[in-house]
């Protein structure tokens, strides 16, 4: 069984000390498994004091992680998940009322929609992405309150100080001996502005406008919270590491693929496989199938433009993505794809959500592209989108140490280019690279072909020797 590192373990033996715990560290070091071994510990602890432990841990998370939760408690600790189909909520009800110890995964969305969570005497809660309930008057924070458990670990990679106001409501949830009034609590950590409105009342209406006794909410909280940086923990973690998210397409998508797959097969079935013409013809079909993966493809309404697709929203892998870049705001993060028309889709949701970002494709004038390295490396930009083709050699983006793949090329080392763009000299941080995989699709098969391929290069280079 795979042991944590030591870096983990630290964290491990500060929360065995607390029935609940918050871990913060920065995206990409590994507070799912984390999570996994805190439960574990908690389990062993209760045994060792009442002789055994049949009781059922929570996980709360976002819908596209489901499945890292899955392989690492299966890895970790081979016990039994039981995982929310948002299609079919009853199944998992059904196996909520069961005697079925192990571990339940849900998404934040259905807390609000399972009243029968409340009716469960958990014993652990674990919510990923914690800072979900910073909003103290939503329906699904609410939910999350009233369930009853005997520990609750919260995991986000957001700072403490970020927004006080907010944060209040997460350290409700784990610590409301402590922390009872909102009021008073932004009270003492908040700077407040009277909200000039023009009427005569007795009190003035306030908003945040900055924050105060920051170390002083740090040491409050330190006994049961930790945060670390990659910089923090580089020797521990390999150079470079790898991680897969998988996303269901959008049903407007799939019914699109699925067709557009099936006219595929048609179209080959026709086809004399002699012909000199028909590999070139395939692959240009092939990327046409991927594009259906990224987003929903659409014929050109242009008449003049026959022939001409175009890509719009619903993207399902733009919606985990855009939840990756809120869920954690000061991150930078640098996304590729070969697909220009992703680019540009995702470029109107960053601007939607006023995240600033750079395009990074072969239509820019060079001057933007120009200066959107620069900024990105200033640290003005927090999104680099390009294309693998146009940004994946020749720049460097060192100010980020996550890489994001909406799809990959099918030349390997086309791959690896664009990888390093972040993991080259002044690069003071471990790599994540992050591939964002539609399931039923090609991507799977795709990589498959491509990981291949690298094995050919790397053999070819001399890497393995």
């Amino acid at each position: 069984m795979k042991e944590p590192y030591k870096f983990q373990q630290e964290a491990l033996d500060k929360a065995a000390l607390q029935d609940n715990f918050l871990c913060g560290d920065e995206m990409g070091l590994g507070k799912t498994p984390f999570g996994v071994w805190r439960d574990r510990d908690l389990r062993h602890k209760y045994i060792a004091e009442h002789g055994k432990c049949r009781m059922k841990t929570l996980i709360v998370a976002p819908l596209a992680v489901h499945d890292g939760w899955e392989k690492h408690i299966k890895e970790l600790l081979n016990a039994t998940v039981v995982r929310i189909d948002p299609k079919n909520r009853a199944a998992f009800v059904n196996k909520l009322k069961a005697p079925i110890n192990g571990f339940y995964i849900i998404h934040w969305q259905a807390l609000r929609l399972i009243p029968e969570l409340k009716d469960v005497s958990w014993f652990h809660i674990i919510g990923d992405e914690v800072h979900r309930a910073k909003n103290r008057k939503a329906q699904q924070t609410q939910a999350f309150k009233y369930l009853k458990t005997k520990h609750k670990t919260g995991l986000s990679g957001t700072p403490a100080d970020d927004k006080p106001d907010d944060f209040w409501s997460v350290l409700n949830w784990l610590w409301p001996q402590y922390y009872r009034s909102y009021w008073k609590f932004r009270k003492h950590y908040c700077v407040e502005e009277v909200v000039e409105t023009g009427g005569l009342t007795a009190r003035k209406p306030t908003k945040v406008t900055g924050v105060k006794n920051v170390e002083s909410l740090h040491a409050e909280i330190d006994p049961w919270y930790i945060r670390r940086l990659k910089k923090d923990v580089l020797q521990e973690l390999p150079d470079k590491y790898y991680d897969t998210v998988w996303v269901e397409l959008d049903p407007k998508q799939r019914v699109a693929y699925n067709q557009m797959k099936r006219d595929m097969i048609a179209w080959l079935d026709h086809q004399d496989i002699t012909s000199p013409l028909i590999a070139g013809v395939v692959v240009a079909q092939l990327v046409r199938l991927q594009q259906f993966a990224l987003g929903y493809m659409q014929p050109h309404p242009d008449p003049k433009k026959n022939g001409k697709w175009i890509m719009t929203d619903p993207s399902a892998k733009l919606d985990v993505l855009c939840d990756i870049i809120s869920d954690n705001p000061t991150e930078q993060l640098v996304v590729f794809s070969q697909s220009r028309a992703i680019m540009n889709l995702f470029s109107k949701r960053l601007q939607a959500m006023k995240v600033s970002h750079g395009l990074y494709t072969g239509d820019q004038a060079q001057v933007d592209k120009d200066r959107t390295v620069e900024g990105f490396q200033a640290g003005d930009i927090q999104i680099f989108a390009g294309t693998i083709a146009a940004g994946g050699e020749g720049i460097t983006l060192t100010a980020s140490s996550t890489v994001v793949f909406l799809d990959r090329a099918w030349k390997p080392n086309a791959n690896l280019q664009a990888e390093d763009r972040c993991h080259r000299v002044g690069q003071k941080n471990a790599v994540q690279v992050i591939d964002l995989m539609a399931r039923n699709t090609i991507d799977p098969d795709r990589k498959v072909k491509i990981d291949l391929k690298h094995t050919w290069l790397r053999a070819l280079l001399g890497d393995d020797r």
